[in-house]
């Protein structure tokens, strides 16, 4: 039977971290209060991160209007195309990166290329902390292992944008333009990841529980597949806290760990099986104690049987007891008439009036 009262999420959140034998409690709430509460994570997991972003965003953009203005001749957009020229008017690609410590790195080819040549501008991004690559009809922007592409169409047409020349740019990444351009960035990017990161941690739930399902039955304890779900959901709460933890670090250090994803994914496990197990040791805990209570039940109606057959016992003997004393009544009683009509018979005899005798009398 589902739980009514609901567990506040401040509290779900330390049941999923440190209350593991508490899990049975979040096994039984409703799929739509578990689907709630991973959606609340996942929104202040993406707000944290969509602001880190969106700061590293703007230190990235200070570097191409810095880079623009030292490096790039002439800017044109027009109809939704980027031409770029640069400081030796050429139009090939112009490369910029931090190589010592792979900060950033920026490509710009406004050139007719194949798809093959943006794969492979694609691969050289990666491995830097920031990664951009502008095109002539659009941009890709790789921010710590995230990537998200932008058409150059669509910003026109939103902003109503027809013409711009390398001044434009500059003006667009300078003051009030710049804060709305980061703005636009912060309610992408978090629209994006929550969307993306949602998804994912439903999906992994899915593929944890298969893991838990078959924890379960090597267990021999019967859950439905819900439950275990249920359970796959909180359990990925530690892990997604180490994550967002560990991307901030990247985002402002560039730290990496290399096995991170395998680490994610063993905790996670853990958790599962951990939750499973202790949900079943206090399964069996409630069993044994519950027989302890039956047995416990058992001697008390015996007794109480043993106490009733002594009183119907007690009663039987008081009622023979009774029954005697009233049959010794009786017969002494009996016996008293008796006596008493014996005794007045012979008081009756004695009353009688004796015969005189004849006396004769002699002169």
């Amino acid at each position: 039977m589902e739980e009514k009262n609901e567990i506040s999420f401040l509290k779900k959140i330390k049941i999923s971290i440190f209350g593991l034998e508490n899990y049975e409690k979040l096994a039984i709430q409703t799929i739509g209060s578990v689907i709630g509460y991973i959606a609340k994570l996942m929104l202040i997991f993406v707000l944290i991160l969509s602001i880190a972003l969106t700061y590293k965003f703007s230190e990235t953009i200070g570097n191409v209007k810095g880079y623009i203005e030292s490096e790039i001749s002439q800017i044109n957009f027009e109809n939704g195309t980027l031409t770029v020229t640069g400081k030796n008017e050429t139009t090939d690609a112009i490369i910029a990166a931090d190589e010592e410590n792979l900060e950033h790195k920026i490509i710009i080819d406004t050139n007719e290329i194949t798809e093959e040549q943006i794969n492979n501008y694609r691969n050289e991004i990666q491995g830097y902390n920031t990664g951009i690559i502008i095109l002539k009809d659009g941009a890709i922007i790789n921010e710590s292992g995230l990537s998200l592409s932008i058409p150059f169409s669509s910003i026109a047409d939103r902003y109503n944008i027809v013409k711009l020349d390398k001044q434009n740019i500059l003006d667009m990444l300078s003051g009030n333009n710049a804060s709305m351009l980061y703005a636009g960035f912060f309610v992408i990017m978090y629209i994006y990841l929550f969307i993306i990161y949602f998804s994912t941690v439903l999906v992994d739930a899915l593929l944890y529980s298969l893991i838990g399902y078959i924890a379960g039955m090597f267990s021999r304890l019967r859950l439905k597949y819900s439950a275990i779900y249920k359970i796959s959901i909180h359990a990925l709460t530690l892990p997604i806290i180490l994550n967002l933890i560990y991307m901030l670090i990247n985002i402002f250090t560039g730290f990496t760990i290399k096995y991170f994803d395998i680490m994610y994914l063993a905790i996670t496990c853990i958790y599962i099986i951990t939750a499973i197990l202790m949900i079943k040791a206090d399964m069996i805990k409630k069993q044994l104690e519950l027989s302890r209570i039956i047995s416990e039940q058992e001697k008390i109606k015996q007794e109480m049987e043993r106490q009733e057959q002594e009183k119907r016992e007690q009663e039987e003997r008081e009622r023979v007891r009774k029954e005697d004393e009233k049959k010794r009544q009786a017969e002494k009683k009996k016996e008293k008439e008796k006596k008493e009509k014996q005794e007045k018979k012979k008081s009756d005899k004695n009353d009688a009036p004796q015969p005189e005798a004849n006396v004769v009398t002699r002169s």
